[in-house]
């Protein structure tokens, strides 16, 4: 049975389904952690419990005495991680996703990269029945997770920092698709806020599907000082993603960095490179090839191992473009 972790800042949801589509009532950016596993098609969730005791006075908790769940979670990463000599992946979801769907993302994603431990942040995206018309709504949510993805990342990093040494030599990495890219832009900019110098604090980040617009890596308040945060960014996209198509015509956005890639290519930093899947993305819309489609899931295999760029197989560099293309 396989085990995947999670953090998120919905409100807490006793009928089953572990958290819903609300902010949680304690504040945007507060946290809760714990762990699913999977049998078959059922999906058991277990919170890591919060256990806060007040001080003598009365007034605050006592830090000597409280319980943390974020703490017993990052604990048992930190063992796996070294008892297995395994990496972790923090993988942020899109939108039109509930808690339930970002857990099958996770477990997708174990699936697929059995190498990681796989921890899920997931934001409060409606999974409406009707994706439509919660765009907006997610959007706006998107936004507000910011900060407690930046928070989320902070606390595991200076966990795995302050371990002992012995424990924990790897690292963790991040993985964003479609309008998580949006989430961790506004993660960045609560760094940028919060912090005189971005630290990295991460391996390898790989944005996939990004809907966030084309020309982020040239704006500071957008992705411009995300390489700080990594070894390497990598930036997949599909020219022939229909939804990031219907997000240019019908929501208003300028071109998407999933559909169109970077909007100067040969201005961004060495740290970031991008990879075309057009030639080997099949079908309607086109938008979530990381999850099923296996010449892209080889590439991030590699990228999640560290190969160097140009060593990944099927990859051809197009260099008037600054950019890998998989080929079939």
């Amino acid at each position: 049975m396989r085990r995947i972790y999670f953090a998120t800042n919905r409100d807490p949801n006793r009928k089953g389904t572990g958290f819903g589509s609300k902010f949680s009532p304690d504040g945007l950016a507060c946290l809760r952690f714990g762990w699913a596993e999977r049998s078959g098609a059922a999906i058991a969730v277990n919170i890591a419990e919060e256990q806060l005791v007040a001080n003598a006075q009365g007034t605050a908790e006592d830090p000597q005495q409280c319980r943390y769940g974020s703490l017993e979670v990052f604990a048992e990463l930190r063992d796996a991680m070294a008892r297995n000599a395994q990496d972790t992946l923090v993988f942020v979801h899109g939108y039109n996703s509930s808690f339930r769907d970002s857990l099958r993302s996770g477990f997708k994603l174990a699936a697929q990269f059995p190498e990681l431990n796989i921890l899920v942040f997931s934001w409060p995206s409606d999974g409406s029945m009707a994706p439509w018309l919660a765009y907006a709504s997610d959007r706006h949510d998107a936004a507000a997770s910011g900060p407690a993805l930046a928070r989320g990342l902070l606390k595991l990093t200076d966990f795995l920092c302050q371990s002992d040494a012995d424990k924990c030599q790897q690292q963790v990495h991040l993985m964003a698709h479609s309008m998580g890219a949006y989430v961790l832009r506004h993660a960045l900019q609560y760094y940028r806020k919060s912090s005189p110098q971005i630290r990295q604090v991460l391996g390898e980040i790989a944005l996939l599907a990004a809907d966030e617009d084309s020309n982020a890596f040239e704006v500071k308040r957008k992705l411009q000082l995300l390489p700080q945060m990594a070894s390497r960014v990598s930036v997949y996209f599909n020219r022939k993603d229909q939804a990031m198509a219907i997000s240019d015509l019908t929501k208003g956005n300028p071109e998407r960095l999933g559909k169109a890639g970077l909007q100067l290519p040969l201005l961004t930093p060495a740290k970031v490179c991008q990879i075309d899947c057009t030639p080997v993305v099949e079908g309607f819309p086109g938008h979530d090839y990381y999850r099923s489609n296996a010449s892209v899931i080889a590439d991030l295999t590699a990228i999640f191992a560290e190969q160097e760029s140009e060593q990944i197989s099927k990859r051809r560099y197009q260099v008037e473009q600054h950019r890998y293309v998989i080929e079939p």
